[in-house]
């Protein structure tokens, strides 16, 4: 038996946060992913249900700047979620367009949350209310502190 077959491998990345928080996502939003998949939803189309359920008449620039997606890729994503009655668009004047759910919107939310609950138990079964608050806080101290950095 060849002695290379015998060989224990040591991560050289595994004490590295960057990349431990790297590899997290990727498996949180895969799992995600195929999650809502079942809703024929994105979790980018989700998300932004999500701010419109959060904030009523809220403006396409602002869920672009608030989700940090470019006003080109929020125009058409816009469009696809009226065009699947999930949104209602209102005119605010000018190029100003506001967003409400519909009911098939609001049911969709509902939907959405639940699948997103399944992942995140299965995902962290371990991890009571109290530590997902938590992790949740340290995860976006280090997104807004960056951001707020680079600013």
């Amino acid at each position: 038996m060849p002695e290379l077959l015998k060989h224990v491998f040591v991560d050289p990345l595994a004490d590295l946060l960057g990349y431990q928080l790297r590899r997290a996502s990727q498996t949180l939003m895969a799992g995600l992913t195929r999650d809502l998949s079942e809703l024929a939803l994105s979790v980018v189309e989700v998300s932004v249900l999500l701010v419109v359920k959060a904030h009523p008449g809220i403006t396409q620039s602002e869920i672009g700047r608030l989700l940090d997606i470019q006003r080109a890729n929020m125009v058409p994503l816009a469009a696809k979620l009226f065009a699947r009655r999930l949104i209602l668009k209102e005119s605010a004047g000018g190029r100003a367009i506001l967003l409400t759910l519909t009911a098939t919107g609001e049911e969709a939310v509902r939907t959405a949350r639940r699948a997103i609950a399944r992942h995140e138990a299965r995902i962290l079964p371990e991890l009571g209310e109290r530590e997902r608050r938590q992790l949740a806080s340290w995860l976006a101290a280090i997104w807004t502190t960056s951001e707020s950095k680079e600013g």
